[in-house]
């Protein structure tokens, strides 16, 4: 168990690179311990000015837009947003001046006196960190949700300080947060499923592996690993790490975990075997939900929840905001689904796997690196009607557009009514694009959310 490292943060002045949601929580941290902050950004001014206006009530020097490696003179450590690539030239810089780089994950857990448990993996980060997060509320736990779901660890780390209760920190933690980590110590720790993804962040899958193995670098034997049996990265982890592995499988019986035998879900400890529900009875769409149900379950009894207070939780969960998130449905039957969440190949795969009626699907962003191509079977087989926008559009009309009826809209406006048209009961509009979203929305909540407001548009007036 983890305990508080307040004491020893070796730094008094810190310039933070980045000013969006990772960096402001890493300077607030700062100055709630009296740390100077200096705060840059490539970004111009403009686009924080009411940033800037909270950045003169805490004292906070910055500088936005073109600045110089002077932003690091009399600063002892650099702490990097996980968006920005170590091989930035202010990155490097600090390199050569011997300046230490640090992550705000690691940052974060300088300061954290709570047990924290970590999730990272390619795709379900997000649905099993909001619902372990919700198994341990509903259990009587004080559970901070944070890390690389919308709100920043540094931010969950505060919020717990400021809180009396005894307190768990429950954060996803993606492969860029990763990278650098030094002491992060999760008690509790999850690798959902590895894949090819940021292919152009990490050309070598070994790197991106490596990258995510780090949620474990310091985790001993008396912390938990929990690992999917049916991934073989998952497999190989288990071999690499001092913690105790729990898994949890679709395909088979595990030792000790949770897996599905005969459509219900099992989990196992110490030898027995305790029934939890029917696959049936959890209301999130699809085979992949299910595994990260299992993976919850696993996380959620590591932290000492009662079983039946977990089976109460998955009863009433409905799922998070941008992931098969159900929208709407039309006077004549079509149903709207947001998945502005998957952002790769695989996501929008598991997305298509969900549905078993007619889907017109909306896709399209900048694409990373990724070939399309893999998914045309499927895309045949699923897709009534495609709907493409972004950067990526002519690259996705080389692969499917021969598959299936094809159409390109300039926004996301129009890519709402192009879907909606034509469409009958039991059709399914889905967003779910299988790319980033930087090069028309700020990141993929936006994007997720101007959808919906279009597809209300469109309800309303039908």
């Amino acid at each position: 168990m983890t305990g508080s490292k307040q004491h020893d943060f070796p730094y008094r002045r810190v310039c933070v690179f980045g000013a969006a949601r990772s960096g402001v929580g890493a300077m607030a941290l700062l100055r709630h311990h009296g740390i100077e902050v200096v705060l840059v950004d490539e970004k111009p001014a403009m686009e924080f000015r009411s940033l800037i206006r909270r950045l003169r009530r805490q004292f906070v020097t910055s500088h936005f837009g073109k600045f110089d490696e002077s932003v690091l003179d009399h600063c002892d450590a650099l702490v990097v947003s996980p968006g920005i690539p170590l091989e930035h030239w202010l990155n490097q810089t600090a390199v050569n001046r011997h300046i230490p780089i640090i992550s705000e994950v690691e940052l974060a857990f300088y300061f954290a006196g709570s047990p924290i448990c970590a999730i990272t993996g390619t795709n379900g980060k997000t649905t099993t960190t909001t619902l372990v997060g919700q198994m341990l509320t509903d259990a009587g736990k004080n559970a901070v949700v944070s890390g690389n779901i919308g709100r920043a660890f540094s931010d969950g780390v505060l919020a717990s300080q400021d809180d009396s209760r005894d307190t768990v920190l429950v954060t996803e933690v993606s492969s860029f947060q990763l990278e650098i980590i030094e002491s992060f110590h999760p008690h509790v720790g999850a690798i959902l499923n590895l894949s090819r993804a940021h292919e152009d962040r990490y050309p070598d899958m070994r790197d991106y592996v490596d990258a995510k193995y780090k949620l474990f670098l310091n985790m001993e034997e008396d912390d938990h690993i929990v690992l999917n049996a049916d991934d073989p990265f998952c497999v190989k982890a288990a071999e690499e790490t001092d913690a105790t592995p729990w898994w949890f499988s679709m395909k088979k019986k595990v030792s000790q975990g949770a897996y599905v035998e005969k459509d219900h879900i099992f989990l196992v400890e110490d030898g027995q075997k305790i029934p939890v529900c029917a696959v049936a009875d959890v209301p999130l769409p699809g085979s992949h939900n299910i595994e990260n149900t299992l993976a919850a379950l696993v996380m959620g009894r590591r932290m000492g929840a009662p079983v039946d207070s977990l089976v109460r939780t998955l009863g009433k969960f409905k799922g998070v905001e941008h992931r098969i998130e159900y929208v709407g449905k039309s006077k004549t039957g079509v149903s709207y689904y947001n998945d502005s969440k998957a952002t790769n190949i695989d996501s929008l795969e598991k997305a298509l796997m969900s549905f078993q009626k007619p889907v017109v699907l909306v896709a399209g962003g900048r694409q990373r690196n990724a070939s399309f191509d893999r998914l045309n079977g499927l895309v045949r087989d699923k897709v009534k009607r495609l709907v493409v926008i972004g950067e990526s559009a002519p690259l996705i009309i080389k692969s499917w557009g021969t598959l299936v009826e094809t159409v390109q809209a300039k926004d996301m406006e129009e890519a709402v009514k192009l879907a909606s048209a034509n469409t009958g009961d039991g059709d399914i509009v889905l967003l779910s694009p299988a790319c980033a979203s930087w090069d028309m929305f700020k990141d993929y909540e936006e994007r997720g959310r101007t959808f919906k407001r279009h597809v209300r548009d469109v309800l309303d007036a039908r």
